[in-house]
């Protein structure tokens, strides 16, 4: 008993170790809001702000050192969208932007702001991250540079449900502004809806109604996916519990309740169950041993209705399924066999919870570096915010890369809602961009999504009858792993 009780609580402690985020601060559970002002303020403002007769800032060879997360199929898109800003602001601005992978760009960023070594000015990155950026005193809020600059950023113009994380816990600050959202999409093969009769799902029995009489006609497996995915636990599988009415975290504590909580345990082993069901099922709808490369070759081969996978693939898998079928070209893929839909509903087992539309993913933010002093260069991170934000054809550019625009200003302009892949996919993928919420604030996001991937991977894998225990496991070594930040 000794020994198994050794051997946990060092593998509790060695995970700690490894998964601890490099930015959790030791005020991660701090209660209530603090006020970065004042005498507890971490950055300094200097310098002279230029005006025009019309109180407009003049700019005059500004250089904004951008650091982005942006680092995939998606980086070229952002890249051509900073160098058109370049260009209408050439003399003025110059955005020198330089990207980072997801796996490294915290503690890179991190150490290059506290050692104010090649230090980026704007920040864009993930929302989950910028709490932690806060509390380690690595960025800094724009109210005084949108006060001295007169560049507003108004977050009525922005997503609620993103704009709501914009202040990091810091009451009346504005630390961080939302850009896009992304999650789990659905495309589906156009032509084998009709032909089967079938019309899209809007709710979890749906959804379950036409797989089944699809996989019956056809004989196929319906559904592509592959459930050992990091972005199905990542997405997918918190999407179902939060649709279900399930909560990831305690938001004051930061700590997991899945098991300890009887109704979020349930909502768990239910969501884990109805999954496992479709894979089970006979005809069986879906796989949960499928592979990427199987889902994909599934569904450009006719041989799958639905496919699950990330909006920044779009493009690409477009271009797979008109040479594989050798279609001319992608506005007949886009026109006549794949559509998009959404997972919003999909989960729900109750159609009525009022969280069943809700859809859980990542999001961009811009935020403003604490070794940022001179007020020239936060002005001119707030007209490169603005100008990427609320512009149209760059929100228009920023979808087909696979991102939603957060800006109320830029959903609401023609050049945005009648772009081919906005009516076509990214509005079906994201039918209201208010029912998109995020992981939130909590400094310990990347332990939770390491806790969520394993608990989802042994569930689904395992037996039915050991699911609580799973769930307990994966609950207390998270609670463990905070314990021991906080000690």
């Amino acid at each position: 008993m000794k020994g198994r009780f050794f051997k946990t609580i060092c593998g509790v402690i060695c995970t700690a170790l490894l998964c601890i985020p490099a930015l959790t601060a030791c005020d991660g559970g701090r209660d209530g809001p603090v006020d970065p002002g004042g005498d507890n303020g971490w950055w300094e403002t200097m310098g002279e702000l230029q005006k025009d007769e019309n109180g407009d800032v003049i700019f005059k060879n500004v250089q904004v050192k951008l650091s982005t997360v942006v680092a995939g199929v998606d980086r070229t898109a952002f890249e051509q969208s900073v160098a058109q800003f370049n260009l209408e602001y050439i003399g003025k601005i110059n955005i020198i932007p330089t990207s980072i992978g997801e796996g490294s760009y915290e503690t890179t960023v991190a150490q290059q702001i506290r050692n104010n070594s090649n230090a980026p000015d704007l920040i864009m990155s993930h929302m989950k991250s910028h709490r932690s950026f806060a509390d380690n005193h690595l960025i800094q809020p724009f109210d005084e540079a949108m006060e001295k600059s007169g560049i507003e950023i108004d977050l009525k113009q922005y997503a609620d449900g993103l704009a709501a994380y914009s202040n990091l816990g810091y009451e009346d600050n504005l630390f961080s502004i939302p850009i896009d959202a992304q999650s789990t999409v659905i495309l589906y093969n156009k032509a084998m809806l009709e032909e089967c009769g079938q019309s899209l799902p809007t709710n979890h029995a749906e959804l379950l109604d036409v797989c089944e009489a699809v996989a019956e006609q056809k004989g196929i497996t319906p559904i592509a996916w592959n459930v050992a995915h990091e972005y199905f636990s990542r997405y997918t599988f918190p999407t179902a519990i939060i649709q279900n009415g399930g909560h990831l975290y305690d938001t004051e504590t930061f700590k997991a309740d899945w098991y300890d909580d009887e109704d979020n345990r349930k909502v768990f082993e239910d969501v884990i169950a109805s999954i496992r069901a479709m894979g089970e099922s006979q005809p069986a709808i879906a796989s949960l041993t499928m592979d990427d490369t199987t889902a994909l070759n599934n569904f450009l081969n006719n041989r799958a209705l639905f496919y699950f996978d990330v909006p920044w693939n779009l493009n690409d898998v477009i271009d797979a399924y008109a040479s594989t079928n050798h279609i001319a070209d992608s506005d007949t893929v886009i026109a006549d066999y794949i559509g998009g839909t959404s997972i919003a509903n999909w989960f729900a087992l109750d159609p009525e919870e009022p969280n069943a539309s809700k859809i859980l993913g990542d999001s961009h933010f811009f935020a403003l570096s604490s070794t940022v002093e001179d007020i020239n260069v936060k002005a001119a991170c707030l007209e490169f915010i603005k100008w990427f934000t609320q512009t149209a054809s760059v929100g228009a550019d920023w979808a087909e890369a696979g991102h939603i625009s957060a800006s109320k200003i830029i959903s609401a302009d023609e050049e945005y809602t009648e772009n081919l892949f906005v009516t076509n996919y990214i509005d079906k993928f994201y039918p209201s961009i208010d029912d998109f919420t995020c992981i939130g604030l909590t400094p310990y996001y990347a332990d939770m999504t390491t806790s969520l991937t394993t608990l989802f991977s042994t569930a689904i894998n395992g037996t039915p009858a050991n699911v609580a225990n799973i769930i307990k496991t994966q609950q207390d070594n998270l609670n463990g792993i905070i314990d021991f930040v906080n000690m």
